[in-house]
């Protein structure tokens, strides 16, 4: 069984305006609505790879229901904990034609003692040997930074693969706990190792202080530049084409759940970046948050641009 486990989700609304003008009134041309927070993402894009998943939150108000119902729609089974205050909605605003966009994200809701408390005993009564935990996005407010540290020691110990994508504090205490895979982008992994993952080379550099904390798999995003996924014998730096950008929201989360659905299958590494790479590309040429078709999966992955560098 795959859960993702998302502290801080999102109704993620999506305008689109002719051009963005400060200080004036601004109209939209078209808005859409998606059910958003990355552990939602990676639920809906293991769909489209036909792989179920049962997703994990804290929600709450009259947008927690919106979410509630947007995800039964979908089909994606949930167990939330119901926490007093509004999940949060965060808004993205894009020109029509320009290549601007403005993105702002709410804080979210307060989460008590209580709830932290009610959501860990969510997940201890599930949490059993070989299934897979995605613990993914940022933590609302007043939730401990060592919050997922102590989720990925308690699925190990049930046997448990967990795979961490956040940033700051929350990351560097969960990479102490030496998850599965971790999947920083270049500005998060710079964090961590001290100095900036700006090509290659300094993405390559970047990957052994991850590696040598027991980390097995490190899946470093570096946008356009693609990705490095490094293992404990060897790196894979997959690159995708040039490709027509509409919305990289979620593209990330689709290519992590592509990057699940790659190992699940035994594939080999090579095979797998590649294959995470082309479903990134194909999220971000797609409108909606996270959205992609696997037939364009399909068709981008022949342009797809990889090497093999050996750790060793």
């Amino acid at each position: 069984m795959i859960f993702t486990l998302t502290p801080n989700p999102s109704i993620d609304r999506s305008l689109t305006i002719p051009q963005i003008r400060f200080n004036s009134v601004l109209r939209s041309q078209k808005m859409r609505l998606d059910w958003g927070g990355k552990g939602f993402n990676v639920s809906r894009s293991l769909q489209q790879f036909g792989v179920d998943s049962m997703a994990i939150a804290w929600v709450g108000g009259g947008s927690g229901k919106m979410l509630a119902d947007g995800l039964q729609s979908l089909g994606i089974q949930t167990d939330f904990v119901w926490v007093d205050n509004d999940t949060r909605t965060n808004t993205r605003i894009d020109e029509a034609e320009g290549d601007w966009y403005i993105k702002v994200n709410e804080p979210g809701p307060a989460i008590t003692r209580g709830d932290i408390e009610q959501l860990y005993q969510k997940v201890e009564g599930y949490a059993k040997k070989d299934d897979i935990w995605v613990l993914s996005g940022s933590l609302p407010p007043d939730v401990p930074s060592e919050f997922y540290a102590d989720l990925i020691r308690l699925f190990k110990s049930r046997g448990a693969r967990v795979y961490l994508d956040t940033s700051g504090a929350p990351l560097r205490y969960g990479c102490q706990a030496e998850p599965y895979l971790v999947k920083p982008n270049a500005n998060e992994a710079g964090s961590i190792v001290g100095f900036e993952v700006a090509d290659q080379e300094d993405a390559k550099r970047a990957a052994l202080p991850f590696l040598r904390m027991g980390i097995d798999y490190l899946a470093l995003t570096m946008g356009s530049m693609g990705l490095l996924y490094a293992t404990q014998k060897e790196m894979i730096h997959a690159k995708p084409p040039k490709i027509k950008v509409k919305n990289e929201s979620g593209a990330g989360d689709s290519l992590l759940a592509a990057l699940i659905y790659g190992q699940t299958r035994g594939w080999e590494p090579v095979e797998i970046a590649r294959w995470a790479v082309a479903t990134g590309a194909a999220a971000a040429e797609t409108e909606g948050v996270s959205e992609f078709d696997v037939r364009r999966t399909k068709e981008i992955l022949p342009e797809v641009q990889s090497q093999i560098i050996n750790v060793m």
